[in-house]
C-alpha cells in the first residue's frame, strides 16, 4: 500500500472541507486549458503531467501528490517523449527526509532527470531573481502578458468575496532537454499562445462531440441519384444498410496507422466512436509521415482522448 505523506494528507483534508478560502488554495492553482494546449502546440506533444493532484492532470499519464514526482524515474516513464510541469511553489517540505515540494528541490531533480535523457517543459513564474530560477535551462521562452490561473475544481467558495482575481503574474516556459539545438531565449505573446491553444481545443471538441449516428437522423429522407429514379425519396436507414455492404473507409490506412489508433482505444475503451477514430487515424498517419515514433504518437493521441467525454459503458 502506498504511503501517504503529511503534504498529501493535508491536501486531501483541504479538498474534503465543505467550503474554502482563496488563501487556502496555495500551490493548487490550475493551468487554464487553452494555455496548456497553446504550450502543447508549440513545444509538445506531452505524454506525462509531472505535477498533478490526480484530478487536474493535463495528460493521460501523470504523477499524483501521493506518487511524489520527486522520487519517480521521469526519464524511464517518458521513454524519449516530453513531460509537462506546472510545479507547486510552496516552501520545501519533506517526508522522512525525502523532498516533496520546494522549487530548489524540483529544479535539482529536473537537472538530474535531464542528464538521464528526460525532456521536461515547465510553465513557471517569470521570477528571474529567485534562487531557484533555472539559469541553465536549455531554452526559456518568456510570455508577454500576465497569466491568470484557474481555481481547482474542488474549490467551494466560503462567501461571495472568494472569487479568483484576474490580475495573474508573468510567466515563462522553461525547457530542459539536453538535445535542444535552438536558441537559448525567446518571447511569445500570451494572446498568440491562448489563440493556438483554443484552436487545439476546438479540434478536440470536434472529435469529441461531432458524432452523427443513425438515431439522430432516423426517419429523415434524402434526395439522391443512384439506382433509383432522379428525385425519388430514399429512407436514410436503407442508405446506412447499403453503406454497410461496402468496404470500410478505414481499410485505406496502413496497418501501422490502424495499430496506433487501436492501442489508443484499448487504453480508452469508453471514448470510442467512428468519428473520433477517423480523426485519430488521420493524425496518426500525419505523425508517421513526420517520422515521429509510434510510442510518441500513441502518447499524444492518448492525451487528446483523455479530454474527450466518455461514450458510455465500454462493451
Amino acid at each position: 500500500m502506498k504511503a501517504t505523506s503529511q503534504y498529501a494528507q493535508s491536501l486531501a483534508e483541504l479538498k474534503a472541507r465543505p467550503t474554502h478560502y482563496l488563501k487556502e488554495v496555495g500551490d493548487q492553482w490550475q493551468t487554464p486549458p487553452a494555455l496548456f494546449w497553446g504550450v502543447f502546440a508549440k513545444f509538445g506533444p506531452f505524454v506525462l503531467d509531472i505535477f498533478s493532484d490526480g484530478e487536474n492532470n493535463k495528460c493521460a499519464n501523470y504523477y499524483t501528490v501521493e506518487d511524489n514526482a520527486l522520487i519517480q524515474d521521469w526519464a524511464k516513464d517518458l521513454n524519449g517523449c516530453k513531460g509537462f510541469a506546472n510545479p507547486p511553489y510552496s516552501r520545501s517540505s519533506y517526508d522522512d527526509k525525502q523532498a516533496i515540494t520546494g522549487m530548489r528541490n524540483i529544479i535539482d531533480k529536473t537537472r538530474l532527470e535531464r542528464d538521464k535523457g528526460a525532456k521536461v517543459i515547465y510553465l513557471i513564474k517569470s521570477a528571474t531573481s529567485e534562487v531557484w530560477w533555472p539559469e541553465d535551462a536549455n531554452h526559456v521562452c518568456f510570455i508577454r502578458g500576465r497569466i491568470s490561473f484557474d481555481l481547482p475544481a474542488w474549490f467551494k467558495p466560503a462567501n461571495k468575496t472568494q472569487s479568483a482575481s484576474s490580475a495573474g503574474f508573468a510567466c515563462a516556459i522553461a525547457i530542459f532537454d539536453k538535445d535542444w539545438r535552438g536558441e537559448r531565449m525567446s518571447y511569445i505573446n500570451r494572446d498568440d499562445l491562448l489563440r493556438d491553444g483554443q484552436v487545439m481545443l476546438e479540434i478536440i471538441n470536434v472529435a469529441a462531440f461531432h458524432t452523427p449516428t443513425a438515431t439522430t437522423i432516423k426517419n429523415t429522407v434524402e434526395i439522391i441519384q443512384d439506382d433509383t429514379e432522379i428525385g425519388e425519396q430514399i429512407d436514410i436507414e436503407q442508405l446506412i444498410a447499403k453503406d454497410a455492404e461496402t468496404e470500410p473507409a478505414t481499410t485505406k490506412w496502413p496497418s501501422e496507422v490502424r495499430y496506433i489508433v487501436e492501442e489508443c482505444f484499448k487504453a480508452n475503451p469508453n471514448k470510442h466512436n467512428d468519428h473520433r477514430a477517423h480523426v485519430l487515424l488521420e493524425l496518426a498517419n500525419k505523425r508517421l509521415l513526420e517520422k515521429m515514433r509510434p510510442s510518441q504518437i500513441i502518447a499524444e493521441l492518448n492525451t487528446m482522448l483523455v479530454q474527450c467525454e466518455p461514450m458510455g459503458d465500454a462493451a
